[in-house]
């Protein structure tokens, strides 16, 4: 078994790399499925660019959590905010590494349970396919709930760097937090994501990307949840999180996770003028 390049793919990686894990862009520039391809020149030319498709690599929970701290610690917190910038449009790859890097960078630090690792949503082995996460990196999809999957992310932010936001990305970053502001106390997260989507603030994203980006603004702090601090503040335990969510009234949606779930309206103006600045 070969690993992956630890780097996002583009270009015409991208391209085949799609085609193999059935992904394809519609006319609206957004991603659908598709099926996937076994065509013989498809996987040889991903193999033949050191592209292992649909073969998981294990790692054990102690190897997730020291890779992670090494690749956290070779980041600087003003280019991860950068990336979630150009994450809003002219590179999608820069979404999900807000929600990794918190996640990494109290690690070190945090109290070893069962195991020898912290209580940080980790099994004890897992198995990743590397090369489908980052291919996923690449085509916008954020999400915090799988942290196996934050590795690859982190190791390629660390060993290629991470993309810089353009004036049109600080448009859009502006124009997102004055539509979080303009949004009334009682304001659900899908209510938030149902007016982004009217609001056309982010191109070709479908619901579960926007949801994505809500995501890293909640876990950065600058949508508040009533339930959760900031995990860029403190290591928050995987039970803490449980609980959090257990505390939510009312039945809230299985496919929103916390902290975003427990949002209800209002913004933290000094998280939002951190991520403005950089």
């Amino acid at each position: 078994m070969i690993a992956a390049p630890r780097r996002v793919p583009s270009g015409v990686d991208r391209d085949v790399l799609m085609r193999c894990y059935g992904y394809r862009f519609t006319r609206a520039g957004t991603v659908k499925g598709n099926d996937p391809s076994d065509a013989p020149a498809d996987l040889a030319a991903a193999h033949g660019a050191g592209w292992p498709v649909r073969e998981p690599e294990r790692w054990s929970a102690g190897e997730i959590v020291e890779r992670a701290v090494e690749a956290a610690t070779a980041l600087d917190e003003g280019a991860v905010l950068a990336a979630f910038v150009a994450g809003l449009g002219s590179a999608p790859r820069g979404r999900q590494t807000i929600i990794s890097y918190g996640w990494a960078r109290f690690l070190r630090a945090a109290a070893r349970h069962a195991g020898g690792v912290p209580d940080c949503g980790l099994d004890p082995a897992a198995d990743v396919d590397v090369t489908q996460v980052l291919l996923r990196l690449s085509l916008g999809w954020a999400w915090n709930e799988i942290p196996a999957g934050y590795l690859p992310d982190l190791e390629a932010a660390a060993s290629e760097g991470l993309p810089e936001p353009d004036a049109e990305d600080r448009v859009r970053l502006r124009a997102l937090l004055d539509l979080i502001r303009s949004s009334p106390a009682g304001t659900t997260p899908s209510e938030l994501e149902k007016q982004l989507a009217r609001a056309k603030l982010v191109p070709g994203t479908d619901k579960y990307q926007r949801y994505g980006i809500l995501i890293g603004l909640s876990e950065f702090g600058i949508l508040p949840s009533p339930v959760l601090p900031s995990m860029w503040d403190q290591f928050i335990p995987t039970a803490e999180r449980h609980a959090a969510y257990r505390l939510l009234r009312g039945a809230p949606r299985s496919d929103i996770t916390v902290p975003l779930a427990g949002w209800r309206g209002g913004i933290d103006e000094r998280r939002a003028a951190r991520m403005l600045a950089v």
